[in-house]
């Protein structure tokens, strides 16, 4: 056999397109988007599988974070430590999840610096309280399960999520081809919405949008986007949203409370900063940070005087800052058919509501076998009971008493083996009143069961009911008000100048400088070698200055930008080929 014969062999256009096909597919399903069902991506419902499997309920011991990243990489997740330990990171931080999955102990960075967190040796976690509403059915039937990487352990493909965690957290992500941006929301306006759903399912986006004013994010600072662009958002499924930061005035500082989400106020004050070495801020004297742990936000600037029109200075640092700040939106996730597709709010609430109404019948249906499985064993416990002393005997003096006993008394292979179980001492002591009050309660259980998985209405007030029970445990009140509010405006650039008086001097040889004030005497300031003083005008630093050449043409520029008197150099390249660009004919 020749070396050829062992490979096989394809056009390189063939196998490049398959090859990068999937690893496409790869990305988008199990790595970058989430899915609708409980809004997680593969790393991150792994982490949380881990954590419940190691016991790290929100009652628990705190454990060391690198203890859980192990377990998750050498059970499900066969990724780098770095990777998963930031995506544990992530949903730790109460500044970037609406509703936080893990709880964190030690330095998990912070809003300035999200990246600061400290290595996963030295942090320890659990799982919040409100990770439960994805975990408490799962060992209930509720959804599939599948092979680990190495096909040694079960993993569920999904969580069992009792409330849309896909609009509550939302989430982010780019996979090949294609991105998420997905919003967090407030868990009872999300709440409420389903409960209209499922009361109306009929229900228009309308309807729903009384309920849901927009997406509600961990900062309390302000959504300024308008009603009706947030309704097209939740209609297509993508969108923007523009948030802006919080202020108010003490004793005429202006005091920044609340910045929108995930903005550093240490970049926040360096854009300022930046702008006053710039001199384009001169009504501000002075910055300051006084965040601390009893105020996250408080950062003061302070202006020149009271008498300034603060909100048209913050109008222009809105424009010209993160003091404003838009966020892309594109509810970009995988649906229950497993393929990736933008989906608007209303076409999200009623495909979750499908998956949540089938996860609620399987863990009935779940329980339901239990009870009958459980009834059918009290059955033939109590046929022991009615002949205790047979039974015994049979047990004592027969080599194999199971055929022996499934033969005497018709029982089933599982009956005879449950009384087989059951040790001698506990056999004998069987009491009737106990088989057959456990009966009649599960005998009820059976029937409630039953009408309830036959019934579409008792099945829909059964989650309505939950639905309001997980509300009432894990929501809170908006922290993102939505305003309506005056667009932004940076300010004229003579605003952002001082009002100074200027002379404009003009050398024989045509260089042209500014000297700050009127009294100046111009013969004696300095000139290059053989120029000299032509001709000055008094002016303002706000005003304009024109000049006309010998050939008719005319230029402009600003008073403030012209070089200091104080030098005689040439003007700056730039300003002298901006000047060339203002010139127009005559």
């Amino acid at each position: 056999m020749g070396l050829q014969e062992n490979f096989e062999q394809q056009p390189l256009k063939d196998f490049a397109e398959k090859a990068y096909l999937d690893y496409s597919m790869y990305v988008i399903l199990d790595r970058a988007l989430p899915h609708i069902a409980d809004g997680l991506k593969p790393v991150q419902r792994r982490i949380i599988y881990a954590m419940s499997e190691l016991g790290l309920t929100a009652l628990a011991k705190y454990k060391k974070s690198a203890r859980t990243v192990g377990d998750v990489l050498g059970k499900y997740h066969p990724h780098g430590d770095t990777a998963c330990y930031e995506a544990m990171v992530l949903m730790a931080q109460n500044f970037s999840y609406r509703y936080p999955l893990v709880d964190g102990q030690g330095n998990w960075g912070s809003p300035d610096d999200p990246k600061s967190f400290a290595a996963m040796r030295y942090t320890e976690s659990r799982l919040t309280a409100y990770a439960n509403s994805l975990l408490s059915e799962l060992g209930q039937g509720t959804v599939e399960w599948a092979d680990n990487f190495d096909a040694t352990l079960k993993e569920p493909v999904l969580l069992p999520a009792r409330l849309p965690n896909i609009l509550l957290n939302g989430t982010m992500g780019i996979a090949v081809g294609m991105a998420t941006d997905i919003p967090p929301h407030n868990l009872r306006e999300v709440a409420a919405a389903c409960i209209q759903l499922l009361d109306e399912p009929d229900s228009t986006l309308e309807a729903l949008f009384k309920h849901i004013k927009g997406p509600d994010y961990p900062t309390e600072a302000e959504i300024v986007t308008s009603s009706e662009d947030i309704q097209k958002m939740y209609l297509n499924g993508g969108g923007s949203i523009k948030m802006r930061a919080i202020y108010e005035q003490e004793d005429g500082t202006i005091v920044v409370t609340a910045l929108p989400y995930q903005v550093s106020g240490a970049k926040l004050m360096e854009q300022i900063a930046a702008q006053m070495l710039a001199k384009k801020l001169p009504m501000i004297e002075d910055l300051r940070d006084e965040s601390d742990h009893e105020n996250p936000t408080r950062l003061l600037i302070i202006p020149k005087s009271k008498r300034i029109d603060v909100d048209a200075v913050m109008s222009h640092l809105f424009a010209t800052t993160d003091l404003e700040k838009s966020y892309r939106v594109n509810m970009n996730m995988i649906g229950m058919d497993g393929r990736p597709q933008v989906k608007g709010l209303r076409e999200i609430l009623v495909e979750w509501l499908a998956f949540r109404t089938e996860t609620v019948r399987r863990r009935l249906q779940y329980r339901l076998d239990k009870v009958l499985a459980r009834l059918h064993i009290l059955d033939g416990l109590l046929i022991a009971y009615l002949n205790i002393d047979e039974v015994i005997a049979i047990i004592r003096n027969e080599e194999y008493p199971k055929p022996v006993l499934m033969e005497r008394f018709a029982l089933t292979d599982i009956q005879a083996e449950a009384i087989l179980e059951l040790k001698l001492r506990h056999l004998a002591k069987l009491e009737e009143m106990k088989i057959r009050g456990e009966q009649d309660a599960l005998e009820k259980e059976r029937a409630a069961l039953e009408k309830t998985l036959g019934s579409r209405l008792l099945l829909n007030r059964l989650i309505r009911k939950e639905i309001e029970r997980d509300a009432e445990q894990y929501g809170d009140d908006r922290r993102s008000p939505i305003v309506a509010r005056v667009a932004s405006q940076a300010l004229e650039t003579t605003a952002l100048i001082s009002n100074e008086p200027l002379t404009i001097i003009l050398s024989q040889k045509g260089w042209i400088r500014a000297a700050k004030g009127h009294d100046i005497d111009v013969e004696t300031l300095g000139y290059r070698s053989g120029d000299g003083f032509l001709d000055a005008v008094k002016s303002r630093s706000t005003q304009p200055v024109y000049i006309l050449d010998s050939t008719g043409r005319a230029y402009s520029t600003s008073a403030h930008d012209l070089p200091s008197a104080r030098t005689h150099a040439d003007y700056p390249a730039r300003w002298r080929e901006s000047l060339k660009a203002r010139a127009y004919s005559q």
